[in-house]
């Protein structure tokens, strides 16, 4: 039951997603943009993290989150790592 509601919510998170990008004026490039910056950050963090406590690894759950959420994605890992 708990692997359905997770898989529902990344399904949910996807589609919110889809529609806030169909809904630019340049759709590929801000899917791109949203998608290169998640990743980028999530990278960034992995390598520099220490400095701030915090360094997230890089494995196909967190490279999802940053791929389909972007930059909040990855703010998002570090603010449940860090508070939780």
């Amino acid at each position: 039951m708990n692997d359905i509601i997770f898989k529902g919510m990344w399904i949910l998170a996807g589609i919110i997603m889809l529609r806030y990008y169909a809904k630019r004026k340049h759709t590929i490039k801000s899917v791109f943009f949203g998608m290169l910056s998640g990743g980028m950050v999530l990278m960034l963090m992995h390598y520099f993290g220490s400095h701030i406590g915090f360094s997230p690894p890089l494995n196909l759950f967190n490279t999802m989150i940053s791929l389909v959420l972007g930059i909040p994605g990855v703010i998002l890992i570090t603010a449940v790592n860090m508070f939780l």
